[in-house]
């Protein structure tokens, strides 16, 4: 008994033996005069090659274990002709850029503090409308400031360009950035309806200036198409149908 269990212990050892043979196989490759050079490169800084080889092959490893939606991504953004590591340095770049702007304590005053990004033209909007008795909010409307921002917003391509749902798209983006809203829901009715649900945090007041400003938006002469606007409004809440006629 004693003498098998030897003779199997030495056939167990003979096998580890064969397998760390076989992971220690050296692999051999011919390379291009320039990897050569880069590897000499690294060789002057002391790197062995068997360091460049399991570090190359972390690298590849990495980049290629990325999700297809971040692989689709640097796709979408490189430039053209330009390398893994010039967009890498040009994304980080960017991102540092961000947040020296203090984008970041942007977003943390909006959520935490339901801060609104209010410009001049807005704010002394809504100082009028305070002042006013609270049935005249008809002033603020027409000094509407919307389209300067769906302009911008559209890298300033003509409003006559711009589609119907590039104009409400905007609106629920930017009206929510801006925090006036904390969302705002879009749905496609038809091909020349949209149903858009505003939610906020503020009362029934703020539900009817909204009404009158979008209102006052979509049955504007600026705005491309003929629109009518059906609004509801609510405590916290805001209720949109936008039916398209005819462009003018």
């Amino acid at each position: 008994m004693i003498l098998i269990a030897k003779k199997n212990d030495n056939s167990n050892d003979k096998n580890n033996i064969k397998e760390i043979e076989h992971k220690d196989k050296p692999i051999y490759v011919k390379v291009s005069d320039e990897t050569r050079d880069l590897i000499d490169k690294y060789k002057l800084h002391g790197t062995t090659i068997s360091d460049l080889v399991r570090n190359a092959v972390k690298c590849y490893d990495d980049f290629n274990s990325i999700s297809p939606e971040i692989h689709a991504t640097i796709e979408k953004y490189r430039e053209n002709g330009e390398s893994d590591i010039s967009f890498i340095e040009r994304a980080i770049k960017y991102f540092g850029d961000q947040k020296n702007l203090d984008r970041d304590l942007w977003v943390r005053t909006r959520d935490e503090m339901k801060m609104m990004l209010i410009g001049k033209t807005t704010f002394n909007q809504l100082i009028a409308a305070a002042e006013a008795p609270k049935e005249s909010l008809e002033k603020p409307w027409h000094k509407n400031v919307a389209i300067d921002l769906i302009l911008w917003y559209n890298d300033a391509r003509p409003l006559k360009n711009l589609s119907i749902g590039e104009i409400i798209k905007t609106i629920q983006k930017m009206w929510v950035v801006a925090n006036y809203f904390h969302t705002i829901d879009v749905v496609k009715e038809s091909e020349d309806e949209f149903h858009a649900l505003f939610r906020h945090r503020q009362n029934k007041r703020y539900s009817s200036y909204w009404l009158g400003y979008f209102t006052e938006l979509f049955t504007s002469e600026e705005i491309p198409f003929k629109c009518e606007v059906e609004g509801h409004t609510f405590e916290e809440s805001l209720s949109l149908i936008i039916k398209v006629g005819y462009k003018k």
